[in-house]
């Protein structure tokens, strides 16, 4: 046992009991742990088609089998369960302290099932586990919530991962909450929490995590880092320009191939928030609700990008075990929380509040980002929320009386932050969109579902699929649709897919023309993503320099398996999940990917001018290469067989 706890619990609210699992390594080997646990232990224990928010289902955190090991960018954990938003698997996936506790606890993931009579929060540590009264937090926000949770348990260094009052509204585009600020933030897995009446999980351990070969741990990480802290001086250069290089390949329609080595330095000098303009101009910014172009509708992106933002900038932040730091504390400056700290808010907050709207006003986003992250709610679905209602209002489908009052309009901050708050707290039109476009589309009427963008229910994230169709087809087939963060066709070369897996050599040179190779490479990083998340490692890690995974895990499990051999068990991990989606009823119509990022109606100016996917080539191609039936849109029953799952997934 090595990098693993070999355990996991499980809570039930209902009986305040719990039970202890010990699977064995035959187990870790060939799910590892965050969501590869996740749902192998859900898929086995949840009856089929149950709704996610009855007290049968269950909502896990789990931990990742490198977190705590010393190798860097390990620190992500992840929440899973059923997805309320979209009736599949759904996960979430965060940064910050709370992954490492876990383990410290005792445990590779904590998990639950059943409802408590009334609000609770749970506290493991050293000393066992504890249902404790949560009357008194109920309705507090998250930074309040972590404050008066370790002021009663007399711990300040315990970690708190809570729900918001999005959460306890059940609303469908909640997250859980963690270090203040950072939120596991889509699939809407906060309502679960909510629903149970579960307002906190806190942890506080001391155990120890194993590893076999602690020395060439260090070797391999001081081997990585110096090879990560090299500065190569044309970086420096395209960092200073990078704004005037957008502007060009905005009217050329010229490309630049993108290194890791350029994401780092930016992500070092300003967070992903330094990449606002270029993704505006470029066409990687979906505007005006996926109708405008950056140039010509949202001349006003700098306002809101690089050095606007680190501005507001007090300190420079990274993640248990990171060395990139590519967050940030701001001085919140106007508006309500006004002289207090915030965390810097991120590229997809910016977009989805910024161009998305139509809206450049910083402060104002910077207290509607900070008001979502204290409520609990996922920014990319309320922007995409906000620019569906915005629409709307436009085209006369909703009016003043539904809006309880407000004239809403592209760019109007005052109007844009009412309604975020009308979100959270369920009023008037709130109500509605408080659990995503596609059901607001669906109670509205009235042809609303022209604009409700969205992939499987979930409203999409800021990369415009017309740009890289990588993002449509992950989208519409991911097990989470709408997720930005498992590959495209940008991700495969910053990755380095190709060079680290044999496997997928092979497959782009077995795969017959350009768009299945480029289909190949983008499903072998899907694979990829699925391993590192399993893993507990940051996407970061991977897009900005050779993070060494394949020695790390060798390393700290002691296997001594393959790249290959991983990367099978990333390609389980992807299957089980998106066979969990079959299982629930899911059929390809139900993951659709909207008209507007597929191009159905093409944009007439800008890079993407003209831009149309042929979305039922790019999946029957994927489905093709995956082993997929494209009828049912997931993974063959030899395909099951074929990866040792079908007993568990058929």
């Amino acid at each position: 046992m090595s990098g693993y706890m070999g355990k996991y619990v499980i809570i039930n609210l209902s009986t305040g009991k719990s039970e202890v699992v010990s699977p064995g390594e035959e187990f870790y080997k060939k799910y590892l742990t965050g969501y590869g646990m996740g749902a192998a232990v859900i898929t086995e224990r949840q009856k089929a088609k149950i709704n996610a928010l009855s007290p049968d289902a269950y909502i896990g955190f789990c931990s990742g089998i490198l977190t705590g090991t010393g190798a860097y960018f390990s620190g992500r954990f992840v929440v899973v369960g059923k997805s309320p938003l979209t009736g599949g698997w759904g996960d979430a996936n965060s940064g910050g302290f709370f992954s490492i506790e876990i383990k410290r606890a005792g445990y590779d993931a904590v998990f639950f099932t059943g409802k408590a009579k009334k609000p609770v929060y749970v506290y493991i540590s050293d000393a066992g586990i504890e249902i404790k009264d949560a009357k008194k937090i109920w309705g507090k926000d998250t930074t309040e919530t972590e404050e008066l949770i370790r002021a009663e348990i007399k711990e300040k260094r315990a970690q708190v991962a809570c729900i918001g009052k999005a959460g306890e509204k059940l609303s469908l585009i909640s997250g859980v909450v963690t270090d203040a600020g950072r939120i596991a933030a889509r699939s809407g897995l906060g309502a679960v929490m909510g629903s149970k009446n579960l307002k906190a999980l806190v942890i506080k351990g001391s155990a120890k995590v194993p590893v076999t070969e602690p020395d060439k741990m260090k070797a391999i990480s001081k081997k990585f880092l110096k090879s990560f802290k090299f500065v190569n001086p044309m970086d420096t250069v395209t960092v200073a320009i990078i704004n005037y290089v957008s502007q060009v390949i905005a009217r050329t329609g010229i490309a630049v191939p993108s290194q890791p080595s350029t994401v780092r330095e930016i992500y070092k000098k300003y967070g992903t928030s330094g990449l606002t303009v270029y993704s505006a101009l470029t066409g990687d910014s979906p505007i005006k609700n996926w109708t405008g172009v950056g140039y010509v509708d949202f001349p006003g992106s700098y306002k809101i990008s690089d050095e606007s933002v680190t501005a507001y900038q007090k300190k420079k932040y990274g993640c248990q075990a990171c060395p990139l730091a590519c967050g940030g504390v701001i001085d919140i400056k106007k508006g309500r929380y006004a002289g207090t700290e915030g965390h810097k808010p991120e590229y997809e907050s910016l977009c989805a509040f910024g161009g998305l709207v139509l809206h450049n006003d910083l402060d104002a986003i910077i207290e509607i980002n900070e008001l979502c992250n204290r409520e609990g709610i996922d920014t990319i679905s309320t922007g995409g929320a906000v620019a569906f209602a915005i629409e709307c209002f436009e085209k006369g489908i909703i009016d003043e009386k539904q809006t309880g009052g407000l004239k809403l309009g592209w760019g109007k901050s005052e109007e844009i932050l009412k309604l975020t708050e009308m979100i959270i707290n369920r009023e008037k039109i709130g109500a509605i969109l408080a659990d995503g476009v596609a059901i607001a589309a669906k109670k509205i009427g009235k042809g609303s579902e022209k604009y409700a963008v969205h992939a499987g229910g979930q409203e999409l994230p800021m990369h415009d699929s017309r740009l890289d169709p990588g993002f449509g087809i992950i989208y519409q087939m991911e097990p989470t649709p709408g997720r930005h963060t498992v590959s495209s066709y940008l991700y495969g070369p910053l990755y380095k897919t190709k060079s680290r897996f044999p496997s997928v050599k092979k497959m782009i040179g077995r795969a017959k023309g350009k768009q299945m190779k480029n289909l190949a490479l983008c499903l072998g990083t899907a694979y990829f993503t699925n391993l590192f998340n399993g893993a507990g490692l940051c996407q970061f890690g991977v897009l900005t320099g050779p993070l060494p995974v394949i020695e790390y895990l060798n390393a700290v499990t002691g296997w001594n398996l393959s790249a290959d051999e991983y990367l099978k068990a990333g390609e389980r991990i992807f299957n089980l999940r998106k066979a969990f989606n079959l299982r629930e009823g899911l059929t390809p119509e139900d993951t659709k990917l909207h008209e507007r990022p597929a191009g159905v109606q093409p944009l007439k100016k800008g890079p993407l001018k003209g831009v149309t996917l042929d979305m039922e080539k790019l999946t029957s191609g994927f489905c093709e290469l995956a082993g997929w039936d494209v009828n049912s849109g997931g993974p063959t029953k030899e395909k099951l067989r074929e990866l040792g799952i079908a007993d568990l997934a058929g």
